[in-house]
């Protein structure tokens, strides 16, 4: 690396976030240059992002880790750290004083963990288990890539990972037709993860256990279809959702509608899939 060159760099993957990307980059900025991995948006993202001083790259979308793992190989870095984070995420300006401390000390560790405080219907959540909520989000360049997965990919990081003490601001800004437009995304790209997982393409240890997000799914889904409630009642009940009043209520009811729409359209595919190719042998 260059002695001008910086450090840090961000790197924002987007699809339709022209709403939000103008905030997103003023306020990643404060970190390092950004860089702004667009899968061909239908509105104007790329030309906001351009006009904020991003440089735009454009991508055509196949799943969220190579997407990320393609900006990691192809993206042109010249810091020895980067900073992924999505278009409805904030850096705090504590964490960024942390980041850059860190990026500065040659003895830091490969990778580093930072805690989210969501904020949902203008309320900070504080159960349900959504906090405390860490994810890698900053690494050395060439020490981590994603796991290969469809969808709630983890990242994998060659060497030690700490943790950030300052948070990150996940700031959810969208309407209803939003949030279900976008998790109607997910549940369709996480019912062809499961359909994999289902006839032994995808390992189902990698899939996530009840009611968890991110990396280390179950692949239990399909095996219980009450599962929905389930998804309801831990985040509502058993993880004090309810706690986080009005808010909570209406989030627990929107992931769990997640959850259903997920397992409706696992089967449906599953329903095509058997009709298509006969009976298979499945995953035990």
């Amino acid at each position: 690396m260059s002695i001008d060159a910086p450090k840090i760099e961000v790197m924002i993957p987007t699809f339709n976030e022209e709403g939000q990307i103008r905030e997103a980059i003023e306020n990643a900025g404060q970190v390092g240059p950004v860089f702004v991995l667009d899968s061909l948006s239908k509105d104007r993202t790329r030309e906001v992002a351009g006009e904020q001083g991003a440089t735009v790259v454009e991508h055509p979308f196949e799943n969220f880790s190579r997407q990320k793992n393609w900006g990691l190989e192809n993206l042109p870095f010249k810091g020895d750290w980067v900073l992924v984070m999505d278009a409805d995420e904030r850096v705090t300006p504590a964490l960024a004083e942390e980041l850059r401390r860190i990026a500065a000390d040659p003895s830091a560790l490969s990778g580093y963990l930072i805690n989210q405080i969501v904020i949902f219907m203008g309320c900070r959540i504080r159960f349900g288990g959504i906090f405390p909520k860490r994810k890698l989000m900053f690494f050395r360049r060439g020490q981590a890539r994603y796991e290969d997965r469809t969808v709630h990919e983890g990242v994998v990081c060659h060497g030690k990972v700490g943790r950030c003490r300052a948070p990150m601001l996940h700031v959810r800004r969208e309407t209803v037709h939003e949030f279900i437009a976008k998790h109607i995304r997910f549940a369709d790209l996480e019912s062809d993860q499961l359909i994999r997982a289902q006839f032994g393409e995808e390992a189902p240890d990698r899939l996530r256990p009840l009611a968890s997000r991110g990396p280390g799914r179950g692949d239990s889904l399909p095996r219980i279809p009450w599962r929905p409630v389930m998804r309801f009642l831990d985040m509502y009940i058993l993880k004090l959702g309810f706690l986080d009043g009005r808010a909570g209520w209406h989030l627990a009811s929107l992931m769990s509608t997640y959850e259903y729409m997920t397992l409706l359209m696992y089967r449906e595919k599953l329903e095509k899939q058997l009709v298509r190719d006969g009976p298979r042998q499945t995953t035990a």
